[in-house]
């Protein structure tokens, strides 16, 4: 829409001899234009608006459903996500697409061409349509032989034997009568049937980023951490034409396809890169081999990649000296934990860079700190970012002090995924990235290091607060601490002291669990000794929060959390506690969140489209709200009002009124083992970790408050994708066809 100023300087057109004369006597006249021309402005402004509106490209969103009712379009509901801005706007832009593309669209009913082009526009994923009466195996005519016709899996192509199944695939599977839209058996290859694949899952790119020495010497990982991660394709961005080939849609590369196209995987600017120095390992010394194997060598002046195990293997006589560097793409859901996709960033007044190659950054966190101490030191400067511009390893020993009115933000840059690694300031001292708040002034740091600042004494209820005495200072606020985008691995965060707020956003706080040689796989991810301050997590992943802080004389913690997993890394594991197994003192908020594991917490004050697989046992029952979530069997919580399996086992078993008690209690608890949520994996790390099966229940894909998904994918809207995608497809579908919808990924 055109906003912008319109240029309307009515005084300017005005002969010369009147402006000359204007002048000399005080430009009244320029004056009085001026004003006339502030309110043409805005009357050609609003012209251009009209004109804007139009037009169903430049018309403003809440006029396109009247658009859309002028093609007779039925729009269905839109799905307004807070988390991911990019749903967001796929969202907008296919709501006015399909409007545009109405009458077009309509012109090509029955092509497969536009089967695809609405699947790929209705859900944002790549979508690929196939005919299966072409497909399947059948007799051919003598008269007209169809040469293109797929045959019966060929046991000497290797190729084809690792894509069966897929749409990828070239082999003809064995048609099947039963319809692909059966609700009890559903066919899989129905000749009458047309298959939309799509494809779901996203590459996230790393780049640049040190490998992780592996057991063996000459070893590596590409992983940063030293997991085992397949790798993946990184399709090419901004392509409109539906995948033909696996080097179109994100998916695991295998030893087979990287040996025979070495030259489409590997190279600068493909999906795989490995780097002694700065220098890339040129292709032809690239091996591929099974690193699996513990006899698999490597000969001189070669690297062997293995990109199913992710590991990297050189010449052990020959391991390079100046560090091995990876650029690789794993699969993944996107939108959560950090990685390179798009997060909102605020504007920071003071912005100290750290990365590695860039010439003007800071080498370590720690550097960038000292600078923001010394230029403290000239003048003051209360609010700083620290931005790591690279995707590396930072093992470094975190102290950070912050007193009263500071601001401190550790963020990684746009599509930067950096890990930090805390390590221990001395030898008796455990690894964690410590932060500690003050309430005094930096120069005024004379209170003990071992215990934080005794709090204000609070007024006895009804008296008014005290206020400074008239010509004293008012004291600071307590500091505040953000971290937005990183990665935290190994050890955990600890909070200390004082804080005003603490938000930690799209980042990854690795549960211990999850990584391999793990000193403790029991540990904790944040550990809280602060004082009852706010703490927001959003958009994040992290293993177990233990809440240590003191409950005599302060107010629980407010523990806010939405639209991230935490995972306690064992089954029935407690995902948040306090100290020694005891009650954390917080009052918990879930909100969209997926907590695989149970909580223990002094109070909640609101869960809400969550799922929790073990119990949450709240000790304060007399407030709070819990509604629309999974609870599991055996939870204290405050009253709950339409959350499963609570609701759907009392509707089962209300349905068999009339069996024995015996049968009555089995139909519970079929209705039971049905509502428990299934996931593709709880592994930390694997592509789909830790979302919801496709035999989940649908009072769990369906069941948050909105008919969006519970859990921390809720702002993904996938099943609402899907519904819009099936809608549209009625009307497209060809005559005496059915459309079956299935993932790729």
């Amino acid at each position: 829409m055109s906003d912008g100023p319109v240029d309307n300087s009515l005084y300017e057109l005005l002969p010369a001899i009147f402006r000359m004369r204007d002048a000399e006597q005080g430009g009244p006249l320029k004056a009085l234009l001026e004003a006339i021309a502030v309110n043409a402005d805005e009357v050609a402004r609003d012209i251009a608006r009209v004109y804007d509106n139009w037009f169903i490209e430049t018309c403003d969103d809440d006029l396109v459903p009247y658009f859309a009712g002028l093609v007779g379009v039925d729009l269905g509901p839109s799905r307004q996500s807070t988390a991911d801005a990019a749903v967001a706007g796929v969202d907008a832009v296919w709501r006015r697409r399909q409007v545009a593309n109405a009458i077009a669209d309509r012109r090509r009913k029955g092509t497969f061409s536009v089967l695809e082009q609405l699947a790929a526009d209705a859900t944002g994923w790549p979508a690929r349509a196939i005919e299966l009466s072409r497909m399947v195996l059948a007799t051919q005519s003598v008269k007209l032989p169809d040469v293109g016709r797929r045959t019966l899996l060929d046991i000497a192509d290797a190729d084809a034997l690792a894509l069966p199944g897929t749409p990828l695939s070239a082999a003809a599977p064995l048609p099947d009568v039963r319809r692909s839209s059966s609700q009890r058996t559903p066919g899989t290859a129905n000749p009458g049937s047309v298959t939309v694949w799509l494809w779901r899952l996203v590459a996230d790119q790393v780049q640049r980023a040190p490998a992780a020495p592996d057991d063996d010497d000459g070893r590596y990982t590409f992983d940063q951490l030293g997991r085992h991660l397949r790798l993946a394709v990184r399709p090419p961005q901004n392509v409109t034409s539906p995948p033909s080939t696996e080097l179109d849609v994100a998916t695991p590369i295998t030893r087979r396809a990287l040996a025979e196209r070495l030259e489409d995987f590997y190279g600068s600017g493909r999906s795989i890169c490995v780097y002694r120095g700065r220098k890339p390992v040129p292709r032809s010394e690239i091996l591929v081999t099974d690193l699996g194997r513990r006899r698999a060598r490597t000969r001189p002046g070669h690297v062997s990649i293995d990109p199913e195990l992710g590991r990297i293997a050189f010449d052990p006589r020959h391991s390079p000296e100046e560090g091995v560097y990876v650029t690789y793409s794993r699969l993944g859901i996107g939108g959560l934990g950090g990685g390179d996709y798009a997060r909102p960033l605020l504007a920071a007044p003071r912005v100290f860079r750290v990365g590695e190659r860039s010439a003007d950054a800071y080498r370590t966190v720690a550097a960038a700190l000292e600078a923001w101490r010394e230029a403290s030191g000239k003048e003051p400067v209360p609010s700083a970012t620290i931005e790591i511009a690279d995707d590396g390893v930072y093992e470094e020993r975190f102290a950070i002090d912050l007193v009263a009115g500071e601001r401190l933000e550790i963020r990684a840059a746009q599509g930067r995924r950096p890990v930090l690694i805390p390590l221990a300031s001395a030898g008796n001292r455990p690894d964690r990235l410590r932060v500690r708040g003050r309430r005094s002034e930096r120069h005024a740091q004379e209170s003990s290091e071992s215990q934080p600042a005794e709090p204000h004494p609070r007024p006895a209820p009804g008296e008014p607060h005290p206020r400074p005495a008239p010509g004293e200072p008012h004291p600071r606020p307590a500091p505040v601490l953000v971290l937005d985008g990183i990665w935290i691995a190994r050890h955990a965060l600890e909070l200390d002291g004082q804080f005003a707020a603490v938000e930690i956003r799209h980042c990854t706080l690795v549960p211990p669990g999850a990584l391999p040689r793990a000193e403790d796989r029991h540990a904790a991810s944040i550990v809280v000794r602060a004082m009852p301050c706010p703490i927001s997590i959003v958009s994040s992943v992290l293993g177990r929060i233990r809440v240590e802080s003191r409950e005599v004389g302060r107010d629980p913690i407010p523990l806010s959390i939405a639209d991230s997993v935490i995972d306690a890394s064992e089954p029935g594991g407690w995902a948040v506690l306090g100290a020694d197994e005891r009650p954390a003192w917080a009052s918990l908020s879930l909100e969209r969140v997926t907590v695989l594991g149970g909580a223990h917490v002094h109070a909640v004050d609101v869960v809400e489209d969550s799922i929790l697989t073990d119990p949450l046992d709240c000790e304060r029952r007399q407030q709070g709200t819990v509604r629309y979530s999974f609870i599991a069997r055996g939870s204290r919580t405050p009253r709950r009002s339409r959350c499963q399996p609570d609701d759907g086992m009392a509707a089962a078993e209300a349905a068999a009124a009339g069996l024995p008690p015996r049968e009555r209690e089995l139909v519970g608890l079929r209705a039971l083992h049905r509502l428990s949520p299934h996931f593709d994996s709880v592994v930390f790390g694997d592509p789909a970790y830790a979302r919801l099966a496709p035999d989940a229940a649908p009072e769990l894909v369906q069941g948050a408050q909105d008919q969006g998904e519970l859990g921390a994918y809720h702002n993904l809207w996938q099943a609402l994708r899907v519904a819009d995608l099936t809608a549209r497809l009625r009307e497209f579908t060809p005559a005496g066809a059915e459309i079956d919808i299935r993932f790729a990924s």
